[in-house]
């Protein structure tokens, strides 16, 4: 069934940018410009590090991003800058480029052993501007791009998280670990909930409990290299 499905959105993905490239225009002189299908899937790769680095819910606010999955629908031009400060509402969109790039980077891997096999003399594609020194290389983020995150799941995620992480002070510790639980059931891509239960773990002298919840946490951080949770730098949560 998935190899089926890989090679229907192969074929989709293939008649949207093939091989040889897609012809666009140039924004400031209206000529054509050739942009290989390495390029267009470095920005797609790009776009998705640019937005886990930048959004956060001031961005929600100010474009009316409530459903996860930043359409630009409005233009609240005067939210206050910065906001509340909570985790954004990306990943769903994040995650749909990342099934992107990944297609686009085994469309290329599939298009380069069929030039071997056949030659170079048999491939119709012509090699200029290929950009073929360019590597795709398959971020880890999402079990490396292979998981599409439901836009409900997310916002549920996010927003047990952030009552957890607010309210915990009225609510207590047992309380809070419950709502992160949860969280991190619905939304286990993402590090900053893990480290906070370890927090908890910690505080509760369930120290091998709080290792791995740590543990886990970091290497969901390093994967992104950007916090998602922003009150804080990627720097200091890391640490």
């Amino acid at each position: 069934m998935r190899a089926a499905v890989y090679l229907i959105m192969g074929k989709k993905m293939n008649s949207l940018v093939p091989p040889c490239g897609i012809m666009v225009k140039h924004i400031k002189t209206g000529e054509d410009v050739l942009v290989s299908r390495r390029v267009v899937a470095t920005f797609v790769m790009m776009t998705m590090a640019d937005f886990g680095d930048q959004i956060f819910g001031f961005q929600d606010t100010l474009f009316d991003n409530f459903n996860d999955r930043l359409e630009y629908s409005g233009n609240s031009y005067g939210s206050l800058w910065p906001g509340e400060g909570k985790p954004g509402l990306w990943l769903n969109s994040i995650s749909r480029m990342g099934a992107i790039y990944s297609l686009l980077a085994r469309e290329e891997e599939i298009f380069m052993e069929e030039r071997k096999r056949v030659g170079a003399s048999g491939n119709q594609v012509p090699m200029d501007g290929r950009d073929e020194e360019l590597e795709l290389v398959i971020p880890s983020v999402f079990d490396n791009c292979t998981r599409v995150w439901v836009a409900e799941e997310q916002i549920e995620a996010r927003d047990l998280y952030w009552e957890a992480v607010c309210e915990e002070s009225k609510k207590g510790l047992d309380w809070a670990e419950e709502l992160l639980g949860r969280s991190i059931e619905k939304n286990p891509f993402v590090g900053e909930p893990y480290v906070v239960l370890g927090q908890i773990y910690l505080t509760n002298g369930r120290f091998e409990e709080a290792e791995r919840a740590a543990e886990k946490g970091l290497r969901l951080m390093l994967e992104w290299g950007s916090p998602w949770d922003k009150r804080m730098s990627w720097e200091e949560w890391a640490a």
